[in-house]
């Protein structure tokens, strides 16, 4: 068990049940944006910045008429960017226990970059720097598991309300359910998923 799920493991102990560690971790969130003084939380307008965690509005994607779906409301793991446009995974897309392993996995084979920008940002979600996180990484570990489709491009300038996470709440943003779907459900993405991963015979 890494970082991220001892984490988790621990804001369950404490709230009493997994469902109470959700709300307390999106009450977390909520008040951690509107505060000026808390910087693990803060509001950032610009292009993703790989390997940070960001949570954004995206109402109208370009191509929304003919979208099957999209989510308006994307957690996103930053990746390197693709012809203009931010890319990265959409957390809100991954079963919860798939969730938890990605960030744990991130943070097992980053923590000596992570560590140091925790110390010299510390409980700073601007002002700590990038993670190397490709595509292509990304995309073979999620091909594992039969769901690449939780990479997602988004044009910058279609982006709003955008916040960047700190490195030390990522147990926090992983447990918050912020999913906002438009044209789909979680269940038939779930479903979708499931389909895709027993065909791979994993």
């Amino acid at each position: 068990m890494g970082l991220i799920k001892t984490k988790i493991k621990e804001l369950t102990k404490t709230a009493g049940s997994k469902q109470a560690a959700i709300l307390n971790s999106e009450k977390w969130y909520t008040t951690a944006l509107k505060s000026f003084n808390d910087k693990n939380v803060v509001k950032n307008g610009k292009s993703f910045i790989p390997g940070k965690i960001y949570v954004f509005r995206y109402d109208s994607p370009k191509t929304k008429e003919t979208l099957e779906w999209w989510d308006k409301n994307p957690v996103v793991l930053a990746l390197d960017p693709h012809e203009g446009n931010d890319v990265g995974i959409n957390l809100n897309l991954l079963p919860q226990d798939i969730k938890e392993t990605l960030l744990d996995d991130v943070c097992t084979r980053m923590y000596g970059e992570i560590k140091t920008n925790m110390t010299r940002a510390k409980e700073n979600a601007d002002a700590q720097k990038y993670l190397k996180l490709t595509w292509s990484g990304a995309q073979k570990y999620l091909d594992k598991y039969g769901i690449g489709f939780a990479i997602r491009q988004y044009i910058p300038s279609l982006k709003s309300r955008q916040a960047v996470v700190s490195y030390e709440h990522w147990a926090d943003i992983a447990l918050c359910d912020f999913i906002d779907l438009q044209g789909t459900t979680i269940a038939d993405i779930q479903k979708a998923f499931k389909k895709q991963y027993n065909n791979k015979n994993i």
